[in-house]
């Protein structure tokens, strides 16, 4: 077979990826990536099919939806290139899986996509430059912890804002569940995000996060920031542990719910105007309400 050769012939060379031309590369993923990929059935719910998208107009549908969501909603910063265009982009993009969901009735829109997640397996991610969570977080015991093909990015989630009742975000958790049992994933990482750069505006939810949610030693990750943000405090009596929770965004709670924890330290994320805090969940630590909803 051709790609067993490509394969073997990669190995013995000891090729290092990184180092290749683009193009050849990208050739070479996608022939071992025949490989190693695996079949991810579509799912069906009423009006709504979620599926990992299969053609480029799907990825530049979602990457408009992204688009829509980050820069004109969230005030991100766009590249030129990116504001003629009208889509969210990066190298990543091109190894990873893009989990979309579809509305079949939303009809006379020519983007039927309503919500997207980005899946990076580890496997992928360690041959083409690593995770997007790496350029603002040190996740070195993660990576000595786990072997790459048990690790999976998430990233890049988002909504339509006509359809943010929860239920758009369920089926995408629903997808991500069966995703994790395909390539029998252990541990589930990426970045969750306050909005803005003004870190002191967020110090009850941040310290309540550090006293309450933060990693084990042994996971520990390290934020990457040059700058260090003085919004620590200890925790004052009077704080409400339930109202800072609820205050908390939206994913940062749905990974708390599920059996997450996070970062010590916050990243800003200057031209996404993100305050970022990487989260880490062990799938083995997902609680059972939440294991008998999504991965019985």
């Amino acid at each position: 077979m051709l790609i067993d050769k490509v394969k073997d012939n990669i190995e013995k060379k000891d090729l290092k990826v990184r180092k290749l031309n683009p193009l050849f590369k990208r050739k070479i993923y996608s022939l071992v990536s025949l490989k190693t990929k695996k079949i991810f059935s579509k799912i069906e719910v009423d009006n709504f099919v979620i599926k990992i998208a299969e053609k480029k107009s799907e990825i530049k549908k979602a990457q408009a939806l992204r688009y829509s969501v980050f820069y004109k909603e969230k005030k991100a910063i766009p590249t030129i290139s990116k504001k003629i265009l009208r889509l969210d982009y990066d190298k990543v993009d091109k190894f990873a899986d893009h989990l979309i969901v579809i509305d079949k009735n939303r009809k006379g829109i020519k983007n039927r996509i309503v919500g997207t997640y980005r899946l990076l397996r580890g496997d992928i991610g360690a041959r083409f430059g690593g995770f997007y969570t790496s350029s603002e977080f040190d996740i070195s015991n993660i990576l000595s912890s786990y072997k790459h093909n048990q690790i999976l990015e998430l990233g890049r989630s988002c909504v339509h804002k006509d359809y943010r009742d929860g239920n758009i975000m369920n089926l995408l958790w629903k997808a991500i569940a069966e995703y994790v049992k395909l390539y029998d994933i252990k541990i589930l990482l990426g970045c969750a995000s306050f909005h803005g750069t003004d870190v002191m505006k967020y110090t009850n939810e941040l310290s309540y996060l550090r006293k309450n949610f933060s990693l084990p030693d042994e996971l520990s990750v390290k934020s990457l920031d040059p700058k260090i943000h003085p919004a620590y405090t200890e925790i004052n009596s009077n704080i409400n542990d339930f109202r800072t929770f609820v205050k908390l965004p939206p994913l940062i709670k749905g990974y708390l719910r599920i059996g997450g924890k996070v970062s010590h330290d916050c990243y800003v994320d200057y031209k996404f105007n993100t305050i970022d805090l990487c989260v880490i969940l062990a799938t083995d630590n997902i609680g059972e309400k939440y294991r008998k909803k999504y991965l019985n």
